[in-house]
């Protein structure tokens, strides 16, 4: 038990280390993709191509740099990169929504992002984006539901996509921002309050999600990954989701975001590169993404 104790405290500060100074696989870089899909057909299908995503794409701050922190990048620079996935989780408060990852206050507003993205497709009407919005934490103070209030702000942007389903083709995503709504009665967007499950694989209509996130080591949730390679490049699904978020719980208080990164993202560099070369691989959701993350992942649509 001891032992345990001692070699849980010492993943725990080493995952300190890691979150204060961003010591990942893949470190910061000079490589910028804003039209990065202006080279894909207009034909392709959504599920033909790969695409680098960010979960938790608002979660830049920590408490005590243990628990809360997933990206070390703001959603500007993110889409600078080519991150056209967004993960958003968000809890309305006084009225206003607030980006948070669980009980931690992301101290952005939503407002500022829906405004970043939407500038962001206005001059680069080559390029979409699919933003997933989850109602993260209940209303505080509020006397508004929070369906009306995210949909009147979305209303506000002509960058969003009023469809109830995410298009078929790149020609027709291109110069909209897509939204999966995973809050209760959305009428803007697909529809994914209903059937979306915590912490494992499923189906979603003809959507493929892999959230694995309560692991006991890095190795399981690359195991994870890996396997929803496989699923993706069989080609079955309009869009497979892959989480390559996790902590683990093997300890306590579990393991955050920062440490397993450290292994996961080292690894989908190198099966990209190496064994996963070729094929569409769906949406890639990741912690701490980097500018050369991104790249790789990139750059398989063009080899």
């Amino acid at each position: 038990m001891k032992k345990n104790t001692i070699k849980c405290g010492a993943l725990i500060l080493f995952s300190v280390i890691l979150t204060l100074v961003a010591v990942l696989p893949l470190q910061k870089g000079k490589v910028a993709r804003p039209d990065w899909m202006q080279a894909l057909d207009n034909e392709a299908k959504l599920n033909s191509i790969t695409i680098p995503g960010t979960h938790d794409s608002g979660a830049l701050h920590s408490i005590a740099e243990i628990s809360g922190k997933c990206q070390t990048l703001s959603i500007e620079e993110q889409l600078k990169i080519g991150v056209r996935f967004f993960d958003i989780r968000l809890q309305l408060v006084d009225n206003e929504l607030k980006v948070v990852h669980s009980f931690v206050d992301q101290m952005t507003d939503f407002e500022d992002i829906l405004a970043d993205m939407s500038a962001f497709i206005q001059n680069h009407k080559s390029e979409f984006l699919i933003v997933s919005i989850k109602e993260d934490a209940s209303a505080k103070r509020s006397d508004k539901a929070f369906a009306d209030v995210l949909e009147e702000m979305l209303l506000s942007s002509s960058e969003i996509s009023r469809a109830n389903a995410l298009p078929e083709t790149v020609g027709d995503a291109r110069g909209s921002i897509h939204v999966v709504a995973r809050y209760r009665n959305a009428s803007i967007g697909l529809p994914c309050y209903v059937g979306w499950k915590d912490d494992t694989t499923f189906e979603l209509g003809d959507i493929y999600i892999q959230d694995n996130y309560q692991v006991s080591d890095a190795d399981e949730k690359i195991a994870d990954i890996r396997r929803t390679y496989r699923v993706a490049l069989e080609g079955n699904h309009a869009l497979v989701l892959n989480y390559t978020s996790c902590y683990l719980s093997s300890c306590f208080p579990p393991i955050y975001a920062g440490l397993p990164a450290h292994d996961i993202n080292k690894d989908i560099k190198n099966a990209l590169e190496g064994e996963y070369a070729n094929g569409a691989l769906g949406v890639l959701v990741c912690d701490f993404i980097t500018e050369e993350l991104a790249d790789v992942i990139i750059r398989r649509n063009f080899q």
